[in-house]
């Protein structure tokens, strides 16, 4: 009598393949359990799923297109572009009634900032007349002020090339600059700096500062416009400058800065109207602080 053979290798491969099929079906019902949990489960809708559009809605549409491209939409256009539309709000309303709203930070801020414009909404629609803008200025008339400015020419003698004797070199070319009074484009061939620019138009202190460093931007306040003056020292070595134009700060009429004003008075304005809209939004609402809270915004371990 003969006895069935087995085959220990076709045993094993047959055993390998319902592990490997196993597997796969445990990793598919972990990942549709995975999908069920993250998309939630169907809800119905309050109103039957019951959802109506009309011819406000079609114009909507219509007008968001011809508002992109800058003409009408054709009917094929008109028909893709309703067709969004609809799947937009289909699965606006999902979402809603599925309460994915629910403590997300990006729909929070988005009803945050669109309840804020609701209340400021008065405030946004006013525009200034002369008379709060003129009033709003004599306020604060320091905001405004124009900053000095100053035209001028420069020659720099560098102690680092000259050594001991650059004070001495200074006076010589100071007097010599005072009778021959040299043109612009001639003052570059004199500086033993070429990099620093000869001459310096509109310029404001801070920005004199900037080029040649805050000792400079000081004693140049203190110079006579006009005529070759110095030396005057920096970090740079020491420079003879003659100011061209010098034009003190001042506080412009309300007319010159008429547009800045507006918008610092719109923007204060637009803050008032959301703090007064949040004062009287407040007292619905009751506030509780948790005694933990409380000991860390006072300071205190909690």
């Amino acid at each position: 009598m003969e006895t069935e053979k087995t085959d220990p290798a076709g045993e094993s491969r047959h055993t390998s393949s319902w592990k490997a099929v196993a597997s796969l079906l445990g990793s598919g019902l972990l990942l549709a359990l995975a999908l069920l949990l993250a998309r939630g489960a169907p809800v119905e809708a309050e109103d039957g799923g019951r959802v109506v559009f009309s011819e406000a809605d079609l114009a909507h549409v219509s007008a968001a297109f011809e508002r992109t491209w800058s003409r009408p939409p054709t009917q094929g256009e008109l028909r893709q572009a309703f067709d969004r539309y609809v799947r937009d709000e289909i699965l606006y309303r999902e979402a809603l009634a599925r309460e994915l709203d629910r403590n997300d930070p990006v729909v929070k801020l988005s009803l945050v900032r669109k309840i804020t414009l609701l209340g400021t909404a008065a405030a946004e629609a006013a525009r200034p007349t002369d008379a709060e803008l003129e009033a709003y200025f004599d306020l604060r008339a320091e905001r405004y002020r124009v900053p000095g400015s100053l035209d001028l020419v420069q020659v720099c003698l560098s102690p680092d090339k000259r050594g001991e004797s650059v004070a001495a070199d200074a006076e010589e070319l100071l007097a010599r600059l005072r009778e021959d009074e040299p043109p612009p484009e001639g003052l570059a061939a004199l500086s033993d700096l070429a990099l620093l620019p000869a001459a310096v138009e509109d310029a404001s202190g801070e920005q004199l500062g900037r080029t040649f460093g805050t000792a400079f931007q000081d004693a140049v306040a203190t110079l006579e416009a006009g005529r070759w003056e110095g030396p005057v020292g920096s970090g740079y070595g020491l420079h003879l400058v003659k100011i061209l134009r010098r034009e003190e700060s001042r506080i412009p009429e309300w007319t010159e800065v008429r547009d800045r004003i507006e918008t610092d008075l719109s923007f204060d304005a637009r803050k008032a109207a959301e703090d007064q809209f949040y004062a009287e939004v407040l007292p619905r609402y009751q506030v509780f602080l948790s005694d933990g809270v409380k000991a860390v915004l006072e300071g205190k371990e909690p």
